[in-house]
């Protein structure tokens, strides 16, 4: 079977043995993720590839084939979806920090999530059209992926932060 398109993030797609892939988006959240581990003789020539590790006996002519190290901070909401959890000194930490602004629906949600609001301030301002508001802040760290590009075997690897 000849497979042109699909999106198969964060699944194992439907590849078989004798199957050629020319197109479509395959990508997992930790990188060197290995798929179809029982098929053996796989083509590909086109296509996503995020985060795959192709196996050895795959015949890889083509497609755009990368790793990226996912932060849980810059996605929470694919932890519930199967990203790994960061704990709060990870390696994609920079030590940039950063002033953010918060609406009042995060500052509720994070409460509510119990995640921490470690440099947290309310401050009252008033508005251009001289009503008081609570301005919500919080100072954190700045959170980077590293992406390794072209990473199928034999190719030289170029590194982005």
């Amino acid at each position: 079977m000849i497979h042109t398109s699909g999106n198969y993030s964060f699944q194992d797609p439907p590849f078989k043995d004798g199957d050629t892939v020319t197109g479509g988006n395959y990508r997992m959240f930790v990188p060197e993720t290995e798929i179809c581990k029982g098929v053996k003789n796989l083509t590909i020539t086109g296509g996503n590839f995020t985060n795959i590790k192709p196996q050895p006996t795959w015949t890889v002519t083509g497609g755009r084939w990368c790793q990226i190290s996912r932060c849980s901070h810059l996605h929470p909401e694919w932890v519930e979806l199967g990203l790994p959890e960061c704990p709060a000194n990870c390696e994609h930490r920079t030590a940039e920090k950063v002033v953010r602004e918060l609406d009042e629906n995060e500052v509720r949600r994070r409460k509510q999530q119990a995640r921490p609001l470690d440099g947290y301030a309310a401050t009252k301002v008033r508005s251009a059209d001289g009503v008081d508001v609570i301005r919500h802040t919080v100072v954190e760290y700045v959170y980077s992926e590293a992406v390794h590009e072209d990473v199928r075997p034999g190719r030289v690897v170029r590194a982005r932060a």
